[in-house]
């Protein structure tokens, strides 16, 4: 497999070893033989971003200036990689996520690790650690449960529980953690009221969804006066989906069909463009999606102003009411997103 990436790059958190915003898909520079391993997930905070590989093996590229990366030196000055395994001990590595300075790390048997800077309780080890050089666990979590999937945006994470369970820390004076409505430091509950099997995050929300045969979902949080229509606009019951994203303003449900449906923010064009082809994937970034196409190709839309959609925007810097096809060599597999970045994987 090889990593694509393309946006926003001014901490080198693209990996193709230099500063430069990119409009067009750049080579990833990853360390370990992802051909071997094939790549798993790619998360992005503010100015880094953490790849897993199938091995579980973590590599970071970009801004180590909060020890987002947890790696032993900076590497603001020259974009490259740090392979964060040795300082995450035997944890084997299940899952990623990242907030704007922070990372935490899933292990296959459910304990969670975090690393870097969290100043409303992002790294959810309690009031007193608000900044971390290296992964340390989140002590005492879920010891009746396993944790089966963990989400995160600008400054709070949600981990889902397989009893059905959402818990989370960090940032919650916006209600994006339940109620009351304040930061949490260590893991909370937030009481949804069904059994949930999947959850996104976005900037001041979090999204639920439960059985999609019964399509229950619900919005925690979110903006009060409703100022995108997130709230009035989204639904309560989604029959039938396949998956759920979140940007940092809208919600987004894949259906099996190929559907794509958004609701929220719209001011540069990140809901989804009409007439869009069949999806397969989508992955929503801070601004704007990209996805996968049923016949295999890439399309992005949304904010755009790093390249992050492309090459072809508008006079605001949007890709909106229609969408770029990025142009790849190989066969595309798998697409992910960030903060004003878009990442490809393709089979070699």
């Amino acid at each position: 497999m090889t990593l694509l990436a393309l946006g926003s790059n001014g901490s080198g958190q693209l990996g193709v070893g230099h500063k430069e915003d990119l409009c067009t898909p750049g080579k990833c520079q990853l360390t370990q033989d992802s051909t071997v391993s094939g790549i798993k997930q790619v998360v992005a905070g503010g100015n880094h971003t953490l790849i897993l590989l199938h091995s579980g093996q973590v590599e970071a590229f970009g801004s180590n200036e909060h020890h987002e990366c947890a790696a032993y030196q900076s590497i603001t000055s020259e974009p490259s990689f740090n392979s964060t395994q040795d300082d995450l001990g035997r944890m084997t590595i299940a899952q990623l996520a990242a907030n704007w300075t922070t990372s935490t790390y899933l292990d296959h048997s459910g304990a969670i690790a975090t690393c870097g800077e969290g100043l409303s309780g992002e790294l959810g080890r309690g009031r007193e650690i608000s900044t971390s050089a290296t992964p340390g666990l989140i002590e005492g979590f879920a010891p009746r449960h396993l944790v089966v999937q963990i989400a995160s945006s600008m400054a709070h994470t949600v981990a889902l529980l397989d009893n059905g369970e959402v818990w989370g820390w960090g940032k919650g004076r916006k209600g994006q953690l339940g109620s009351p409505a304040e930061d949490a430091w260590t893991p909370r509950r937030i009481e949804i009221g069904f059994p949930v099997v999947k959850a996104a995050c976005g900037k001041d929300f979090t999204f639920v969804a439960g059985d999609p045969n019964k399509g229950r979902v619900a919005l925690i949080g979110g903006d009060g006066r409703d100022r995108f229509n997130l709230r009035s606009s989204a639904p309560d019951n989604i029959p039938g989906w396949k998956d759920i994203a979140a940007s940092w303003g809208s919600v987004f449900i894949l259906f099996d069909d190929g559907r794509l449906v958004g609701y929220g923010r719209d001011d540069h064009g990140q809901l989804a463009p009409p007439s869009l082809p069949p999806i397969v994937q989508v992955a929503a970034g801070s601004e704007h999606c990209i996805a996968l196409t049923r016949d295999g190709r890439v399309l992005a839309w949304g904010w755009g102003e790093h390249g992050n959609c492309g090459e072809r925007t508008d006079d605001q810097a949007d890709v909106k009411g229609m969408w770029n096809e990025i142009e790849v060599e190989g066969r595309p597999i798998g697409v992910f997103a960030g903060c004003a970045t878009s990442f490809i994987v393709t089979a070699t």
